[in-house]
């Protein structure tokens, strides 16, 4: 038997890791890092590491029709994007691009912002809202740019990540009138009067047509990430959301586990604490019991951060070779 899990998020910006898990008793975490082998690789986001990992990456991955396919819709031949809803906001006199999370928007929010801009925004396309975070464009036509993926641009200054390409001029005019748009709506106001953060622009990103095909790289994969869960689907491989815990169902698949990259992106520590903690409990120290009873015969477990991709693989033969010492998540990062 045979197990990959992914966790984005696991690494932790290394400049404040060591004050990040001080105190945080992770002891099957680290024997699984210090006695399995390490491979270092380029960071890449969760987006990409997926595009790869299923044989659709390419200079603009079409991530839109892709995550819409994990949504359970259609989305037939035409070209789509994420158009996410996002909170700019000023810092030391720059704009920094919040997350969708920190809206807290619902879905009958969501749905009168998207009318208003469907009034307005035609000529790009049509906006559809199956998620309150989540957004998308059926575009009028091609767009010919190269975007950031939001996850990539939460937190950061606005102006590196913003459209590339042939189409860039007019894609960056359709953020700036979204902008006009979201800013003067009731719906806006009544949330600024209230304290609330503003859906005060939209993130594009992903465009293009579904890919006509994926690889497969696992048997069945356990995703809650409608992402994983698209690209999933377009591969032909079978798939189910992912156990509160780890049990014997998960083995021979590839399994997401994307509960730490929200709080790794936004720096949200407590969050961030709280989940590895519940990993621990849930999965590492699961996945070393099954290694030990050798009911699991190998694990791979992929950590994405900011900094770097780190492949760690354990076989559980490996358990016995003390010499290997537990290796705390700080370490990895050195």
């Amino acid at each position: 038997m045979q197990l990959h899990i992914v966790v984005p998020g696991l690494l932790w910006p290394k400049d404040s890791i060591n004050d990040i898990t001080r105190g945080l008793d992770l002891p099957a975490l680290a024997t699984l890092l210090g006695r399995g082998r390490l491979e270092r690789h380029p960071a890449l986001p969760l987006e990409h590491w997926l595009g790869k990992t299923f044989g659709v990456h390419d200079a603009e991955t079409p991530f839109g029709a892709l995550r819409l396919l994990g949504e359970g819709l259609d989305p037939g031949k035409a070209d789509w994007l994420c158009a996410d809803p996002v909170h700019l906001r000023f810092s030391r006199d720059t704009l920094v691009v919040g997350g969708a999370a920190e809206l807290d928007l619902t879905q009958h929010e969501a749905e009168q912002l998207a009318a208003e801009l469907n009034t307005h925004l035609a000529d790009y396309g049509e906006f559809i809202v199956p998620h309150p975070r989540r957004w998308y464009l059926r575009l009028q036509h091609t767009a010919r740019i190269t975007t950031s993926v939001l996850s990539t641009v939460t937190g950061r200054t606005i102006e590196p990540f913003l459209p590339q390409g042939d189409d860039a001029r007019e894609w960056r005019r359709f953020i700036n009138e979204a902008q006009v748009l979201l800013h003067n709506h009731p719906l806006n106001a009544a949330r600024e009067a209230e304290g609330r953060s503003m859906a005060n622009s939209l993130w594009p990103w992903g465009s293009g047509a579904l890919p006509l095909g994926a690889a497969a790289p696992a048997a069945h994969v356990h995703a809650n990430h409608p992402l994983a869960r698209g690209v999933t689907k377009l591969a032909g491989v079978s798939a189910s959301r992912v156990p509160a815990r780890l049990d014997d169902a998960v083995f021979q698949s590839l399994t997401l586990l994307d509960g730490l990259g929200e709080a790794a992106q936004s720096l949200d520590a407590p969050a961030w604490r709280a989940g590895l903690a519940e990993l621990e409990a849930n999965w590492f120290a699961p996945l070393l019991a099954a290694l030990k009873s050798r009911r699991l015969q190998h694990l791979r477990l992929t950590a994405l951060g900011d900094a770097a991709t780190i492949d760690v693989t354990i076989n559980a033969g490996d358990l016995w070779k003390l010499w290997r010492r537990p290796k705390p998540l700080s370490d990895i990062l050195q």
